[in-house]
């Protein structure tokens, strides 16, 4: 089958870019493309087909004009539209047409006898209703609302089918569009790295920072309050305060995801927010670390056992249980970590999304 695949945010493996969504869009491509041929049309300004000469799928990259704000909001969406019914109209008709959020526009222009899909891996088109996000995401969701036209709405009910990453994210996208869940399906995640051998560097704690809703301001309080452990904080520096306790080092971003892990002896994700699933949950435990989270959103289906999630946000709860994880036998962190590579293994993702289009190719009409 033939797979015409539409983006506008498409980092190069190598590039500082890399979110939850675009790590799980690459290995659901990779996938596909072990059967199928794959076509990426990419709208990403940094996405020369050169960069992704060693992947299995052929990128096509068509860059939008430099537009600023008043531009973006008059010709986005026709420009999704025009480049991908161009392409199509130059090539042969797809079987699947999968959008991601900004470019559900191409639906419009999909020949009838394509499926649509739509990949939701985040609220971008949840728009200003969103309660699962905080009140400042929502001033940008309703940003890229306005930018498409208010138009997300009716174009994933037009799709045959959605992809997800999480129950939790399939029972919002439920809630939000009305649409019946039998169409929402959830794509079992990959994690694809052995643990570094060696032993955990001993009371040494990290966290990936992307923004104030990771929670920054939360383990900077408890490094404050824990001298004895060393915290690596990976990722921007952004929203930091000038200074910060001695035993913080600041590790900018990593592109051996495998080392980063094992750079520490736990992982802590204390999300504000609603995460729609944790990349960093299941990798940090892949390489044979513990983890502890926040009980919100996806989260908790990230880890196997209650042990690893905590319900508030108290300094002196995180601190209390981190010690109790720091001090698990190494037998325990490793049958842990053997299980979430059982449960995220490549087997498990590629034979998820093979039956998810089995089903989905069954489908008889839209959602709508």
């Amino acid at each position: 089958m033939k797979f015409l695949f539409i983006s506008q945010f498409f980092p190069p493996e190598e590039a500082n870019r890399q979110t939850g969504g675009t790590i799980s869009n690459r290995n659901f491509l990779r996938c596909l493309s072990r059967d199928h041929e794959v076509t990426v049309l990419s709208f990403d300004l940094d996405a020369d087909p050169i960069k992704f000469a060693e992947e299995p799928y052929r990128v096509v990259h068509r860059p939008p004009p430099k537009w600023r704000a008043t531009g973006l909001l008059l010709h986005w969406q026709a420009f999704v539209r025009q480049n991908v019914q161009e392409f199509v109209e130059a090539t042969e008709q797809p079987d699947f047409l999968i959008a991601t959020t900004s470019t559900l526009a191409a639906f419009d222009v999909a020949p009838q006898q394509t499926k649509c899909l739509a990949v939701v891996r985040a609220f971008e088109n949840f728009g200003v209703r969103c309660r699962w996000a905080p009140r400042k995401t929502r001033i940008d969701l309703i940003k890229g609302t306005i930018l498409r036209r208010f138009q997300d709405v009716r174009l994933m009910r037009q799709a045959d089918g959605v992809l997800t990453n999480s129950e939790f994210m399939r029972s919002a996208i439920a809630e939000r569009f009305k649409i019946k869940p039998a169409y929402i399906h959830v794509l079992k995640q990959q994690v694809d790295f052995e643990p570094n051998e060696g032993a955990a560097p001993k009371n040494t704690v990290g966290f990936v920072h992307r923004g104030p809703d990771k929670n920054i301001s939360l383990v900077l309080e408890l490094a404050r309050r824990a001298p004895d452990l060393s915290f690596l904080i990976y990722g921007h520096s952004k929203g930091l305060p000038s200074t910060v306790s001695s035993n913080v080092s600041m590790m900018g971003w990593a592109a051996d995801r495998s080392a980063m892990f094992s750079s520490a002896a736990l992982w802590l994700v204390p999300s504000l927010w609603a995460e729609p699933f944790g990349r960093v949950s299941i990798e940090a435990q892949a390489a044979d670390r513990p983890v502890l989270v926040a009980d919100c959103g996806g989260l908790p289906e990230t880890v196997s056992s209650d042990r690893y999630v905590i319900d508030n946000f108290s300094p002196d709860g995180w601190l209390s249980r981190m010690r109790q994880l720091l001090r698990m036998p190494e037998a325990e962190i490793a049958a842990n970590g053997k299980i979430i590579r059982s449960s995220f293994s490549k087997e498990v993702h590629d034979q998820t999304i093979m039956e998810t289009l089995a089903v989905i190719s069954n489908h008889q009409r839209k959602l709508s």
